[in-house]
Protein backbone atom coordinates (compact mmCIF):
# COMPACT_ATOMS: atom_id res chain seq x y z
CA UNK A 1 0.00 0.00 0.00
CA UNK A 2 1.24 3.51 -0.84
CA UNK A 3 2.55 5.19 2.34
CA UNK A 4 0.33 8.27 1.95
CA UNK A 5 -2.73 6.07 1.48
CA UNK A 6 -1.67 3.93 4.45
CA UNK A 7 -1.18 6.97 6.66
CA UNK A 8 -4.55 8.41 5.64
CA UNK A 9 -6.13 5.08 6.54
CA UNK A 10 -4.42 5.06 9.95
CA UNK A 11 -5.39 8.68 10.51
CA UNK A 12 -9.04 7.79 9.91
CA UNK A 13 -8.88 4.61 11.99
CA UNK A 14 -7.40 6.42 14.98
CA UNK A 15 -10.45 8.66 15.23
CA UNK A 16 -12.65 5.67 16.09
CA UNK A 17 -10.35 3.70 18.41
CA UNK A 18 -6.71 3.77 19.52
CA UNK A 19 -4.24 2.35 17.03
CA UNK A 20 -3.01 -1.16 17.68
CA UNK A 21 0.66 -1.57 18.45
CA UNK A 22 1.28 -2.79 14.92
CA UNK A 23 -0.55 0.14 13.31
CA UNK A 24 1.19 2.66 15.53
CA UNK A 25 4.62 1.28 14.60
CA UNK A 26 3.63 1.53 10.93
CA UNK A 27 2.62 5.16 11.35
CA UNK A 28 5.79 5.99 13.28
CA UNK A 29 7.97 4.26 10.66
CA UNK A 30 6.40 6.34 7.90
CA UNK A 31 6.89 9.52 9.94
CA UNK A 32 10.52 8.69 10.78
CA UNK A 33 11.28 8.00 7.13
CA UNK A 34 10.12 11.55 6.31
CA UNK A 35 13.32 12.80 7.97
CA UNK A 36 14.43 14.97 10.91
CA UNK A 37 11.99 17.72 11.76
CA UNK A 38 9.03 16.08 10.05
CA UNK A 39 7.91 13.34 12.43
CA UNK A 40 5.21 15.30 14.27
CA UNK A 41 4.10 17.01 11.07
CA UNK A 42 3.71 13.64 9.33
CA UNK A 43 1.72 12.25 12.27
CA UNK A 44 -0.56 15.31 12.31
CA UNK A 45 -4.18 14.21 12.52
CA UNK A 46 -3.32 10.73 13.84
CA UNK A 47 -4.88 10.40 17.30
CA UNK A 48 -2.36 8.79 19.64
CA UNK A 49 -2.63 7.52 23.17
CA UNK A 50 -0.47 9.11 25.85
CA UNK A 51 2.10 6.31 25.68
CA UNK A 52 2.16 6.50 21.89
CA UNK A 53 2.74 10.27 22.05
CA UNK A 54 5.63 9.66 24.44
CA UNK A 55 7.17 7.09 22.10
CA UNK A 56 6.76 9.42 19.12
CA UNK A 57 8.44 12.16 21.16
CA UNK A 58 11.44 9.87 21.79
CA UNK A 59 11.84 9.35 18.04
CA UNK A 60 11.56 13.08 17.50
CA UNK A 61 14.24 13.80 20.12
CA UNK A 62 16.60 11.33 18.44
CA UNK A 63 16.02 13.03 15.09
CA UNK A 64 16.58 16.53 16.48
CA UNK A 65 19.71 15.63 18.45
CA UNK A 66 21.34 17.46 21.35
CA UNK A 67 21.10 21.24 21.05
CA UNK A 68 24.09 23.58 21.08
CA UNK A 69 24.73 26.07 23.88
CA UNK A 70 25.70 29.72 23.79
CA UNK A 71 27.30 31.78 26.54
CA UNK A 72 24.80 34.08 28.28
CA UNK A 73 26.53 37.46 28.10
CA UNK A 74 29.67 38.04 30.17
CA UNK A 75 28.17 39.28 33.43
CA UNK A 76 26.99 35.86 34.60
CA UNK A 77 30.17 33.85 34.76
CA UNK A 78 30.27 30.90 32.41
CA UNK A 79 26.52 30.37 32.15
CA UNK A 80 25.81 28.63 28.83
CA UNK A 81 22.27 28.15 27.58
CA UNK A 82 20.58 26.38 24.72
CA UNK A 83 19.20 28.83 22.12
CA UNK A 84 15.62 28.08 23.23
CA UNK A 85 14.35 28.01 26.84
CA UNK A 86 11.71 25.85 28.46
CA UNK A 87 8.75 27.93 29.67
CA UNK A 88 6.88 26.79 32.76
CA UNK A 89 3.55 27.23 30.93
CA UNK A 90 4.40 24.84 28.09
CA UNK A 91 2.26 21.75 27.58
CA UNK A 92 3.62 19.47 30.36
CA UNK A 93 4.18 16.65 27.86
CA UNK A 94 6.90 18.74 26.21
CA UNK A 95 9.10 19.17 29.29
CA UNK A 96 10.71 15.70 29.25
CA UNK A 97 11.57 15.81 25.51
CA UNK A 98 13.02 19.31 25.95
CA UNK A 99 15.25 18.16 28.80
CA UNK A 100 16.35 15.16 26.72
CA UNK A 101 17.51 17.58 24.03
CA UNK A 102 19.67 19.35 26.61
CA UNK A 103 17.54 22.45 27.12
CA UNK A 104 18.86 23.75 30.41
CA UNK A 105 17.03 27.00 31.21
CA UNK A 106 13.51 27.27 32.63
CA UNK A 107 11.80 30.62 32.15
CA UNK A 108 9.14 31.66 34.69
CA UNK A 109 9.98 28.74 36.97
CA UNK A 110 8.64 30.83 39.85
CA UNK A 111 5.11 30.25 38.57
CA UNK A 112 5.25 26.49 39.13
CA UNK A 113 4.19 26.55 42.76
CA UNK A 114 4.10 23.02 44.15
CA UNK A 115 3.54 21.39 40.73
CA UNK A 116 7.13 21.16 39.48
CA UNK A 117 7.24 18.30 36.92
CA UNK A 118 8.74 15.08 38.26
CA UNK A 119 11.32 15.04 35.45
CA UNK A 120 12.64 18.37 36.73
CA UNK A 121 12.55 17.31 40.37
CA UNK A 122 14.73 14.33 39.50
CA UNK A 123 17.54 16.52 38.14
CA UNK A 124 20.43 17.88 40.25
CA UNK A 125 19.54 21.52 40.88
CA UNK A 126 22.93 22.69 39.60
CA UNK A 127 22.32 21.05 36.18
CA UNK A 128 19.83 23.67 34.95
CA UNK A 129 19.10 27.40 35.27
CA UNK A 130 15.89 29.18 36.23
CA UNK A 131 14.41 32.61 36.48
CA UNK A 132 11.57 34.13 38.46
CA UNK A 133 9.59 37.01 37.03
CA UNK A 134 8.87 39.31 39.97
CA UNK A 135 5.54 40.86 39.13
CA UNK A 136 5.44 43.91 41.36
CA UNK A 137 7.60 46.26 39.31
CA UNK A 138 5.08 48.26 37.24
CA UNK A 139 2.13 48.37 39.61
CA UNK A 140 3.80 48.53 43.03
CA UNK A 141 7.17 50.14 42.31
CA UNK A 142 7.94 50.89 45.97
CA UNK A 143 6.70 47.59 47.38
CA UNK A 144 9.91 45.97 48.61
CA UNK A 145 8.07 43.43 50.77
CA UNK A 146 5.92 42.17 47.91
CA UNK A 147 8.96 41.59 45.72
CA UNK A 148 10.92 39.85 48.45
CA UNK A 149 8.03 37.67 49.60
CA UNK A 150 7.12 36.57 46.07
CA UNK A 151 10.55 34.95 45.75
CA UNK A 152 10.61 33.44 49.25
CA UNK A 153 7.07 32.09 49.07
CA UNK A 154 7.57 30.54 45.65
CA UNK A 155 10.76 28.75 46.72
CA UNK A 156 8.94 27.41 49.77
CA UNK A 157 6.34 25.88 47.45
CA UNK A 158 8.44 24.57 44.59
CA UNK A 159 11.60 23.50 46.43
CA UNK A 160 13.92 24.81 43.71
CA UNK A 161 16.31 26.23 46.37
CA UNK A 162 17.24 29.36 44.39
CA UNK A 163 16.68 31.19 41.11
CA UNK A 164 19.58 32.02 38.84
CA UNK A 165 17.93 35.20 37.54
CA UNK A 166 15.57 37.55 39.35
CA UNK A 167 13.69 39.36 36.56
CA UNK A 168 11.90 42.61 37.23
CA UNK A 169 8.80 41.62 35.26
CA UNK A 170 7.41 44.10 32.71
CA UNK A 171 10.29 46.48 33.49
CA UNK A 172 9.66 50.12 34.27
CA UNK A 173 6.89 52.29 32.84
CA UNK A 174 8.89 55.52 32.77
CA UNK A 175 12.53 56.51 32.61
CA UNK A 176 12.14 58.41 35.87
CA UNK A 177 10.71 55.31 37.55
CA UNK A 178 13.78 53.32 36.58
CA UNK A 179 16.08 56.01 37.96
CA UNK A 180 14.23 56.60 41.23
CA UNK A 181 12.22 53.51 42.20
CA UNK A 182 14.68 50.88 43.38
CA UNK A 183 12.63 48.72 45.75
CA UNK A 184 12.78 45.76 43.37
CA UNK A 185 16.58 46.01 43.11
CA UNK A 186 16.94 46.33 46.88
CA UNK A 187 14.81 43.21 47.33
CA UNK A 188 17.10 41.44 44.85
CA UNK A 189 20.21 42.53 46.80
CA UNK A 190 18.84 41.08 50.02
CA UNK A 191 17.78 37.86 48.30
CA UNK A 192 21.22 37.53 46.73
CA UNK A 193 22.89 37.87 50.13
CA UNK A 194 20.60 35.09 51.36
CA UNK A 195 21.53 32.80 48.43
CA UNK A 196 18.02 32.84 46.94
CA UNK A 197 18.92 34.55 43.64
CA UNK A 198 22.12 35.15 41.71
CA UNK A 199 21.70 37.73 38.94
CA UNK A 200 19.49 40.76 38.37
CA UNK A 201 17.51 40.89 35.16
CA UNK A 202 14.63 42.73 33.59
CA UNK A 203 11.82 41.67 31.29
CA UNK A 204 11.48 45.12 29.74
CA UNK A 205 8.23 45.82 27.92
CA UNK A 206 8.25 48.88 25.65
CA UNK A 207 6.27 51.30 27.83
CA UNK A 208 9.10 53.74 27.11
CA UNK A 209 10.67 53.78 23.62
CA UNK A 210 13.23 51.01 23.70
CA UNK A 211 16.38 52.95 22.79
CA UNK A 212 15.78 55.34 25.69
CA UNK A 213 14.97 52.88 28.49
CA UNK A 214 17.49 50.24 27.34
CA UNK A 215 20.29 52.82 27.23
CA UNK A 216 19.47 53.87 30.79
CA UNK A 217 19.52 50.24 31.91
CA UNK A 218 22.89 49.70 30.22
CA UNK A 219 24.31 52.86 31.80
CA UNK A 220 23.13 51.85 35.28
CA UNK A 221 25.44 48.84 35.30
CA UNK A 222 23.01 46.85 37.48
CA UNK A 223 21.37 44.74 34.76
CA UNK A 224 22.94 41.32 34.20
CA UNK A 225 20.24 39.85 31.95
CA UNK A 226 17.62 41.41 29.71
CA UNK A 227 14.51 39.95 28.07
CA UNK A 228 13.07 42.14 25.31
CA UNK A 229 10.61 42.19 22.42
CA UNK A 230 12.46 41.37 19.20
CA UNK A 231 11.46 39.76 15.92
CA UNK A 232 11.57 40.20 12.18
CA UNK A 233 10.41 43.76 11.48
CA UNK A 234 11.81 45.34 14.66
CA UNK A 235 12.97 48.91 13.96
CA UNK A 236 16.73 49.32 13.29
CA UNK A 237 17.32 51.77 16.22
CA UNK A 238 15.84 49.20 18.58
CA UNK A 239 18.01 46.43 17.16
CA UNK A 240 21.04 48.72 17.53
CA UNK A 241 20.41 49.35 21.25
CA UNK A 242 19.96 45.62 21.85
CA UNK A 243 23.31 45.09 20.15
CA UNK A 244 24.80 47.68 22.51
CA UNK A 245 23.34 45.87 25.53
CA UNK A 246 24.86 42.61 24.31
CA UNK A 247 28.22 44.31 23.75
CA UNK A 248 28.05 45.58 27.36
CA UNK A 249 27.97 41.95 28.53
CA UNK A 250 24.25 41.73 29.31
CA UNK A 251 22.75 38.29 28.66
CA UNK A 252 20.08 38.80 26.00
CA UNK A 253 16.81 36.86 25.61
CA UNK A 254 14.36 37.57 22.77
CA UNK A 255 10.62 37.30 23.35
CA UNK A 256 7.42 38.03 21.34
CA UNK A 257 9.15 36.48 18.34
CA UNK A 258 6.03 34.92 16.86
CA UNK A 259 3.23 37.19 18.05
CA UNK A 260 4.96 40.36 16.81
CA UNK A 261 6.63 38.93 13.71
CA UNK A 262 4.54 36.21 12.08
CA UNK A 263 2.60 38.51 9.75
CA UNK A 264 5.76 40.22 8.47
CA UNK A 265 7.45 36.85 7.94
CA UNK A 266 4.38 35.34 6.30
CA UNK A 267 4.44 38.20 3.80
CA UNK A 268 8.08 37.56 2.93
CA UNK A 269 8.33 34.06 1.45
CA UNK A 270 11.77 34.89 0.04
CA UNK A 271 13.13 35.40 3.57
CA UNK A 272 11.52 32.14 4.71
CA UNK A 273 13.31 30.43 1.84
CA UNK A 274 16.56 32.12 2.90
CA UNK A 275 15.98 30.67 6.40
CA UNK A 276 15.51 27.28 4.67
CA UNK A 277 12.10 26.90 6.28
CA UNK A 278 9.42 27.67 3.65
CA UNK A 279 5.97 27.50 5.19
CA UNK A 280 7.38 27.15 8.73
CA UNK A 281 6.83 30.49 10.42
CA UNK A 282 8.16 29.54 13.84
CA UNK A 283 11.34 27.99 12.48
CA UNK A 284 11.94 30.94 10.13
CA UNK A 285 11.44 33.55 12.84
CA UNK A 286 13.67 31.84 15.40
CA UNK A 287 16.48 31.36 12.89
CA UNK A 288 16.19 34.98 11.83
CA UNK A 289 16.32 36.31 15.41
CA UNK A 290 19.24 34.16 16.51
CA UNK A 291 21.23 35.02 13.38
CA UNK A 292 21.19 38.80 14.07
CA UNK A 293 24.66 40.19 14.76
CA UNK A 294 26.30 43.10 16.53
CA UNK A 295 28.69 45.32 14.53
CA UNK A 296 31.55 43.08 15.72
CA UNK A 297 29.71 40.09 14.18
CA UNK A 298 28.90 38.46 17.52
CA UNK A 299 25.27 37.32 18.05
CA UNK A 300 22.94 39.83 19.73
CA UNK A 301 20.72 37.22 21.38
CA UNK A 302 21.91 34.33 23.49
CA UNK A 303 18.57 32.55 23.76
CA UNK A 304 14.85 33.05 23.16
CA UNK A 305 11.47 32.07 24.57
CA UNK A 306 8.71 30.55 22.49
CA UNK A 307 5.21 29.33 23.42
CA UNK A 308 4.78 25.63 22.67
CA UNK A 309 1.47 23.84 23.04
CA UNK A 310 1.89 20.61 21.10
CA UNK A 311 4.45 18.30 19.53
CA UNK A 312 4.08 19.67 16.02
CA UNK A 313 4.87 23.24 17.08
CA UNK A 314 7.63 21.87 19.35
CA UNK A 315 9.26 20.10 16.42
CA UNK A 316 8.93 23.11 14.12
CA UNK A 317 10.37 25.61 16.60
CA UNK A 318 13.00 23.49 18.35
CA UNK A 319 14.07 22.28 14.91
CA UNK A 320 15.21 25.85 14.21
CA UNK A 321 18.23 25.35 16.48
CA UNK A 322 19.11 21.72 15.74
CA UNK A 323 22.36 20.88 13.91
CA UNK A 324 20.79 17.77 12.42
CA UNK A 325 17.72 19.56 11.10
CA UNK A 326 19.82 22.51 9.87
CA UNK A 327 21.85 20.07 7.78
CA UNK A 328 18.69 18.42 6.47
CA UNK A 329 17.18 21.82 5.63
CA UNK A 330 20.40 23.10 4.07
CA UNK A 331 20.62 25.97 6.58
CA UNK A 332 24.42 26.06 6.59
CA UNK A 333 25.68 29.63 5.96
CA UNK A 334 24.22 31.03 9.21
CA UNK A 335 25.26 28.42 11.74
CA UNK A 336 27.79 30.52 13.67
CA UNK A 337 25.31 30.79 16.54
CA UNK A 338 25.17 27.02 16.79
CA UNK A 339 28.84 26.73 17.77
Amino acid sequence: MDQKVQLDHLRKSSQDKPLSRRDFISALSIASAAGPGLIAATLSGVTLTRSQRAEAAESMVAAIGKLPRRKMGTKMGNMKLTPICICSDWNPELIAPALSLGINYIHKAGYWGDNVPDVVKALPRESYYTDITVDNTPDHPADYDTAYNQVINSLDKNGLKYYDIYRAHFGWKTLDAFKTQDASYKAFQRLKREGKVRYFGVSQHPYVPYPEIIQAEIDSGIIDAMQVWFTYGTHPPTQAIFAAASKAGIGMTAMKIYSNGHINMQNNPDLMQQMKAPGLLGRSLIRYVLAQKRPDHRPIFDTCVTALGNMQVFEENIGAVSHQIAMKDGYLPNQEWMA
